[in-house]
């Protein structure tokens, strides 16, 4: 597994910490009461169609990552770095959305504030999009020197 990590060019290994972070974001807390810091909910505990959404993106993400590094060629005009950069995008958007869209209470209280797991999850997306616009760059000038 380590060998494979390291087999991939450094924006994919990029792409994929992102992703992983993304996944990993959702046991810490996302929501919570500002003047406690017992009663948050974490990425899970408020787990619905957004974080679901989000899952199935990085997961989609890290599945084309694994599969393009055993030498998988993608149909044209498809791209790697393009769908990673795709994935990130949206994932962003979700984690967006999911910033917005705060749980309507937590044990009674309403005033719900966001905690550092969203803005982890936040990073990852963000990581994820940045490893796919490079991995995209490096294909065009790859491809370039291919047709010189």
């Amino acid at each position: 597994m380590r060998e494979r990590f390291r087999s991939l060019p450094p924006p994919a290994r990029l792409a994929a910490i992102g992703a992983l972070v993304v996944a990993g974001s959702m046991l810490f807390p996302w929501y919570g009461v500002e003047f406690s810091s017992g009663l948050s909910h974490t990425g899970l505990d408020s787990f619905g169609l957004g974080q679901l959404a989000l899952l199935i993106t990085v997961g989609a993400a890290l599945y084309l990552i694994a599969r393009c590094a055993t030498e998988y060629e993608l149909p044209r005009p498809l791209r790697e770095g393009s769908l990673l950069a795709a994935a990130g995008a949206w994932s962003a958007a979700l984690v967006g959305y999911l910033m917005l869209d705060k749980p309507d209470g937590i044990s009674g209280f309403t005033d719900i504030h966001l905690r550092y797991g969203i803005f982890v999850a936040l990073g990852g997306s963000l990581a994820l999009l940045l490893g796919g616009l490079r991995l995209r760059r490096d294909e065009i000038v790859a491809e370039r020197r291919r047709r010189t």
